[in-house]
């Protein structure tokens, strides 16, 4: 009796146990099989993108290059004679100023000097031939005249004889001594006539010889100043190699002379560069350049204009090589061979736009904002790259334009705009109906927020005002969800 009492109640708390177990099933059941709410449509993810807008302006494109200082007033310092060097400036060392007229070297000058005194004495001697010879000219004229005066004296006295002895009075014989007497009258004339004549020519020879004693005494003085050396304008020594007591030969050189405020700089352009900078005629027009000289920690800028392009170009090489007149002073730190960067003013561009080169892809395409917020796409011509910059042309002027082109950004997508030449936003921000009750829509719904920081974003959201990094976040997180 006792067994079937203990299996009776066994049985009942196993019977009672499977209701449970049912009734649990069931409730299972109907929470799955209960119709689940609509889901909350999915919000439109959006991105802040810097924004600007494109605007008409004359700009001038500046085309920068690098280039190398040269000097085109260069003195090379030859020994114009050959010696020993006996004397030189006390800065005659490289990097040392030389004033115009100043004395870089002298080269021995004894023997020099002495080929001056003979030159000098052997042109007194003919100077004094020479006169010598201009006074037997003076003594042959007068024996010439003189015995010109002698024949004349004999030819009348034969016309007398020969009237007398026409008349009888006189003999044959004594007019045929006057006929002897005038020929030699006539010969004697004849040969002081012909030394007239070769004293003259011994004054030519005389003036020649006096000529060339000339020439004789001004080599010997030029060979003398030839062993002094003088600056002929402000310079900077360089490539110094005498010292006292060197034997220097002939055409020797001993130093260089630059001139610093006669400096240009050379700088290769291509075909393309080089024609943007030619004027009407194909003529290359001056324009303004600056050159820097890049000293480390400082720059040091120069202006300059473009002077000239080189008559040549170079074997196996493309583009042309320029020439920039430097406006230098006389104490300026550039020299020949500093590497420089010219940058060169060309003419201006007018109707073009100046963009961030990350707003453009490589082939121009830029990203438009629509009105709606949307971006679309439009091409532009790309002028010039400027560092950071692109000059463009072909531009929607008025529109909105994306200046950084992030690879999430396409056309189609909605985008919050950040105007870069805005001023600094304010702490708070108003709310639209629509903005409010989708951010509290999503308070309401996020299933891990405390309830105590959901209130406290209800609450700041009923606000006029939200602060603006509140609404930020909530809208980023927003956007992720979405």
């Amino acid at each position: 009796m006792r067994f079937l009492t203990r299996g009776l109640a066994g049985l009942a708390l196993f019977a009672v146990a499977g209701a449970l177990v049912a009734l649990g099933a069931l409730r299972l059941v109907e929470t799955l099989t209960a119709e689940a709410p609509a889901p909350q449509a999915a919000r439109e993810r959006t991105y802040a993108a810097p924004v600007e807008r494109l605007t008409p302006q004359t700009v001038a494109p500046r085309l920068t290059a690098f280039g190398e200082v040269r000097a085109w007033r260069t003195l090379q310092l030859r020994a114009g004679v050959g010696g020993r060097v006996v004397e030189l400036h006390p800065d005659f060392r490289d990097g040392a100023r030389m004033a115009a007229g100043d004395l870089l070297f002298r080269i021995d000058p004894a023997d020099f000097e002495n080929r001056v005194d003979s030159a000098e004495a052997a042109l007194a001697e003919a100077r004094a031939d020479a006169a010598e010879a201009r006074a037997a000219v003076r003594s042959a004229e007068i024996e010439a005249e003189s015995a010109e005066t002698q024949a004349a004296l004999r030819r009348a006295a034969l016309d007398r004889q020969t009237d007398l002895a026409r008349r009888g009075v006189a003999s044959a014989s004594v007019v045929d001594e006057s006929e002897l007497a005038l020929a030699a009258a006539e010969q004697a004339a004849a040969s002081r006539a012909q030394a007239v004549v070769t004293a003259r020519l011994r004054v030519e020879r005389a003036d020649l010889a006096v000529a060339r004693a000339e020439l004789t005494v001004a080599e010997a003085r030029r060979r003398l100043d030839d062993t002094e050396t003088r600056a002929p304008f402000d310079g900077v020594l360089t490539g110094v190699s005498a010292a006292l007591g060197d034997i220097a030969g002939a055409n020797d050189t001993l130093g260089a002379l630059i001139d610093p405020a006669a400096l240009d700089v050379a700088f290769d352009v291509s075909n393309a560069a080089f024609a943007r900078l030619l004027g009407e005629g194909g003529r290359l027009q001056p324009l303004p350049a600056t050159v820097t000289l890049d000293l480390g920690d400082t720059a040091l800028t120069i202006p300059a204009t473009l002077d000239r392009a080189d008559g040549a170009v170079g074997v196996g090489r493309t583009g042309r090589t320029l020439f920039a007149r430097l406006d230098t002073a006389p104490d300026t730190v550039l020299r020949p061979g500093d590497f420089v960067t010219v940058t060169l003013t060309e003419p201006p561009l007018e109707n073009v736009a100046v963009i961030p080169a990350a707003a453009a892809t490589e082939d121009g395409r830029i990203l438009l904002v629509a009105d709606d917020g949307r971006l679309t796409e439009t091409q532009v011509r790309i002028l010039r790259r400027q560092g950071a910059e692109l000059i463009v042309a072909d531009a929607p002027f008025g529109a909105t334009f994306v200046a950084e082109r992030a690879p999430q950004l396409a056309p189609g997508l909605a985008i919050r705009p950040v105007w870069r030449d805005a001023p600094p936003a304010p702490d708070s921000v108003a709310l639209d109906p629509e903005r409010r009750q989708a951010l509290k829509d999503y308070v309401t719904a996020h299933p891990s927020m405390p309830d105590a920081r959901r209130a406290e974003l209800l609450t700041i959201l009923e606000q006029p005002e939200a602060p603006r990094d509140v609404i930020e976040r909530l809208e980023a997180r927003m956007g992720a969800r979405g």
